[in-house]
């Protein structure tokens, strides 16, 4: 896999290269270990680290409540369930990893409700424009994204 990528990044044809990695991680599996050949990704390309499922971690915030906790009215639980999750997402195993090796990531992702609108894949399409070093390429990546007008705005301000 090291090879491919390695080929892949540094080759000259254009439509064969790799020009970010999207490394996912979902939170219903946050604990997982980050495996030594994955860690290898990190120092060839702009990586974007995308944590998917983030709205999973509100039933592990839920079950983190204390006994009296649970007690509390419904609306005050779920405030408390979203607080845990909230920390879970911040000190995840894989986070703490990934931002400590000696490429780090670009960028950062959190998608959560995927299922309801497409701003999760509005904000990923916009950090891997951002983590592009290239300015033609995030040319490129932005007029394939004919929804998305406003990055295309926001990058020719910037300009």
């Amino acid at each position: 896999m090291k090879d491919f990528v390695s080929d892949r990044a540094n080759t000259a044809f254009l439509k064969k290269r790799i020009h970010a990695i999207w490394y996912c991680i979902p939170m219903d599996q946050y604990h997982r270990a980050v495996l030594a050949a994955e860690e290898k990704f990190f120092d060839e390309l702009p990586v974007i680290l995308v944590l998917t499922k983030c709205d999973a971690l509100l039933l592990q915030g839920l079950a983190a409540l204390t006994l009296e906790e649970k007690r509390l009215p419904r609306e005050e639980r779920l405030v408390r369930g979203q607080e845990n999750a909230e920390s879970m997402l911040k000190n995840n195993p894989v986070w703490g990893k990934v931002k400590s090796m000696k490429y780090k990531p670009t960028a950062k992702v959190e998608l959560r409700d995927l299922n309801k609108s497409d701003e999760g894949c509005k904000l990923l399409i916009e950090m891997t424009v951002r983590a592009l070093d290239e300015e033609a390429l995030q040319m490129l990546l932005v007029t394939t994204q004919h929804t998305n007008i406003m990055l295309c705005i926001e990058l020719a301000m910037e300009r």
